[in-house]
């Protein structure tokens, strides 16, 4: 995507910065005073830094740090570079280490949640304190022949010269975005869907995405679950149609030092769709870790 020309409908686009690395170059936002805590952002696959729009706004006390996943809206893949958990964590490692001081909570969405953690682990190991949100965390593979199957497919789709044809000719962005959304559990207000239409109808985004699935292996980071020792906080929503509670109720288990919360009524994209709860849990977490 073209920074210069669409910048301007972008959230917070005066905030943005980007910096490069061997394997990426990182579209990145810093918003609010950096006296304030500080918060890290990790969107889910197929979205991007603009989903965190509400909880900014709500969090306007805080410092926070929003970044494009690989791929995805401003964030560009080097050419030949299969960006898997490891690559993407030590990017965003040189990337928290750039800031004027470290994050108190690495917050992620979805596959992002599986980011977050892993970078708060990586953090904690080299001798600095700071824990994890997770948010309806994918925080395991797809049960039975679907974790085979899927990767496979975004694997196949990802490598076609026909993708991006394909994509112009059977996707309606709307529809397919109400379908998916009927799936999801979630109920977004016409301002919250507007700029997922806007992705879904960029062919390097749906690249991006599809690149991102094909290269994704969980199994490496189940492994740290039961090594973490720090504070982790998982919320889930009762209706999420993606991913099941029960990966979040798994890893609750195995962590000695977190917590759950579930929030009603609430589906995949909850910090979206029910930004005041989740933003109050935000706080009241950040006020557990200060005690």
């Amino acid at each position: 995507m073209n920074w210069e020309k669409e910048k301007f409908n972008w959230p917070f686009w005066e905030n943005s910065h980007f910096f490069e690395t061997e394997n990426c170059t990182w579209h990145y936002q810093v918003i609010g005073e950096n006296s304030n805590p500080l918060l890290f952002m990790i969107h889910g696959a197929g979205a991007s830094s603009h989903s965190w729009k509400n909880m900014v706004e709500l969090l306007s006390d805080y410092q926070i740090v929003c970044v494009d996943l690989p791929g995805h809206r401003f964030s560009k893949n080097l050419k030949n570079k299969l960006l898997d958990l490891n690559l993407i964590t030590s990017d965003l490692v040189k990337l928290s280490r750039r800031l004027k001081k470290p994050p108190s909570i690495y917050l992620g969405h979805s596959i992002g949640a599986v980011i977050a953690v892993r970078l708060a682990y990586e953090i904690n190991k080299n001798g600095t304190k700071t824990s994890a949100i997770s948010i309806n965390g994918a925080l395991e593979s797809f049960e039975g022949p679907a974790g085979k199957i899927f990767p496979l497919m975004a694997k196949a789709m990802s490598w076609s010269p026909l993708t991006k044809y394909w994509v112009k000719l059977f996707n309606s962005a709307e529809n397919s975005l109400r379908k998916l959304l009927s799936l999801s559990g979630s109920n977004l207000t016409k301002k919250d869907i507007e700029p997922y239409i806007n992705l879904m109808k960029n062919t390097d985004h749906i690249q991006g995405t599809l690149d991102l699935i094909s290269n994704w292996d969980i199994d490496p980071f189940n492994k740290i679950l039961d090594k973490i020792n720090f504070p982790i906080l998982f919320i889930i929503g009762e209706k999420d149609g993606i991913v099941p509670n029960a990966n979040s109720i798994n890893a609750n288990k195995k962590v000695k030092t977190s917590q759950l919360i579930k929030i009603a009524n609430a589906g995949h994209l909850l910090h979206e769709e029910k930004s005041e709860v989740v933003a109050a849990e935000v706080r009241t977490f950040y006020k557990f870790l200060t005690l």
